[in-house]
Order: C-alpha cells, then structure tokens, then sequence
C-alpha cells in the first residue's frame, strides 16, 4: 500500500546571513541559493531516497515560479495531479543565520487555493497512510480537507502541524485531532500548544486528545516518542549543523517510509533520526538522490 502525501510545494529563496536584522537595519546576504521546497515536497523527497511507494498531490499554477516546480516535479517522477490556471505559485524567503537556525516569510500561491473537486478525484482506498500540514490548515484549504479527511476516516493520518499550531482555527484543529492522529511535532510546538513545560506532560496531556501516537522532535537531543504506555527519547547523531530547514519534513518522511516497510517504531525513528542529522549538514531542504546514495547506500 502507498502513503499519500497532500500539500504544497514552492519556491524557496535562501539568503545565508550572520544574523537577522534589526528593524530599520541595512544587512549584506554571504550567499543565496535557489531550489524547491514545500513540506510536502520535502517529505515526498526523502519518501523517494528512501525508495517507499507514494503518491504527490500538490497544487501547480501558472507562471514563473509553477513553471519551475513543474520541471522540478517531472524530473523526479511526479505527475502534475492538482493544476491551476489561476495563480502562479508561491515562494518562501527562508533567512539562515550562521548558527544554521532559519526564518521563514512565505508568500501564498496556487498551493493555497485547493480545489474541493481536486480531492474528490482521490481514492483513499490506495493508501494506508496519509500525511498533511499544518500549512494546509491555516487559510482557504483549511476546512476543505478538515471536511474531506473526515469523510474519508478509514486511512491512518499523520499530521504534523508545524509552527503553526496555535494559528489553525480552534474549531478545525478540534475537527482533526478528533480523527485520531499520529502526530509529528517539535519541542517548541508542543509546549506552545499544552501550555507543559515538561515534555512527558505535554506528551500525556495531547495524547488525551489524539488517543494516537505522538512523536516529537527535540532538535540535537533527537526524538521521543510516547504510545500511551512507553515514553522513550532516542538520541541523534551529533553533528555540525549547516541550516535547519526541512529537517522535521526528512524526520517525518522517514517515519512515514519506515512504518510503510514494516520497520518496528523504534526502528523507524532511530532511521528517521540519521536522515535529518544528514539533512541539517545540508544547505536547502532536501538531499539529492545521489548525495543520499552515497550516505546511506542504495
């Protein structure tokens, strides 16, 4: 059975600087670069390293930036399954200070303007899994798949909601942790979200809604994991960071794609540990599939 990834991919513009400005400052950029990103796009790249079946569904418009990641799609093996006429895409200003920590400023496109009958043409009866954002939950999209995820309830859902957690509408967060899902989160977005500073407790106190598995990433200290009996913190490889963008989309991917090959939890988030420790000594989001070859083998 397949994973079905639904979200967005963009354009990102990464400006490698010492520091973030401060409000007025003029500051000089070291070096940009240019690629594709969009947590969904991310999570679907380290699905395709890691060679697990799965399907793509991320809007495409129309013009420069759409033009760019349809190439980029088509490369890689991806159909162009949502297409819009109206907008083109959008792009991410993703600035990385020194320290590797990264800031985003995101400017919306076609990937934030999905179609209701776009996902009426998909049949979750392919798929064992499905993954979504919390990006996806925070404008025009939001109640569209909120609505479509619970009529359709008989495929596992992973959600990671990302920075934005306490942004998506009370009522359609309610609506999606009532789905029971396994969620992805970070230390950060897991205490914003409880109000726990203790990790076990805020853990304990999701759990209580989600009734599910949550996973949570706690940067150099690696991951834990709490089932609703066993809480556990498996350690990740200590290395030198270069950015840290897309480091919880590899983490999550790498979830996805151990548990769909049948890998024990521990197991898959122990993998899952290793592919993000490799992609934040990675400028960009993702790794190339021959610089993945030749880390982990083929």
């Amino acid at each position: 059975m397949k994973t079905l990834i639904l979200g967005s991919a963009i354009v990102d513009q990464i400006m490698l600087i010492d520091r973030l400005p401060l409000s007025g400052e003029d500051i000089t950029c070291i070096e940009t670069k240019t690629t594709i990103g969009g947590c969904a796009y991310n999570v679907a790249s380290t699905m395709r390293n890691l060679d697990t079946h799965h399907d793509l569904y991320v809007p495409v418009g129309t013009g420069l930036y759409a033009n760019l990641i349809r190439e980029t799609l088509l490369q890689n093996g991806y159909p162009i399954l949502f297409h819009s006429e109206e907008k083109d895409n959008g792009y991410c200003l993703t600035l990385v200070e020194s320290n590797g920590e990264r800031t985003f400023i995101t400017v919306v496109g076609a990937e934030g303007y999905l179609k209701k009958d776009w996902l009426e043409n998909i049949n979750l009866d392919d798929y064992s899994q499905v993954y979504v954002d919390g990006y996806q939950f925070t404008n025009h999209n939001g109640e569209i798949i909120a609505e479509w995820l619970s009529a359709n309830n008989q495929t596992q859902l992973f959600f990671a909601p990302g920075p934005v957690i306490n942004v998506i509408n009370a009522e359609v967060m309610n609506q999606l942790l009532s789905l029971k899902p396994i969620l992805h989160i970070n230390e950060k977005e897991l205490k914003d979200f409880t109000h726990h500073n203790d990790i076990k407790q805020a853990v304990q106190c999701l759990h209580s809604q989600t009734q599910n598995l949550i996973i949570v990433t706690l940067g150099s200290k690696g991951a834990a994991y709490f089932d609703g009996t066993i809480f556990e913190i498996i350690p990740s490889p200590k290395v030198k960071i270069v950015d840290t963008i897309g480091a919880g989309d590899s983490h999550i991917g790498a979830i996805l794609a151990g548990l769909s090959q049948g890998y024990p939890l521990k197991d898959a988030v122990i993998l899952a540990n290793k592919i993000a420790a490799e992609v934040v000594q990675t400028q960009g989001s993702t790794m190339t599939k021959e610089n993945f070859i030749q880390k982990f083998g083929g």
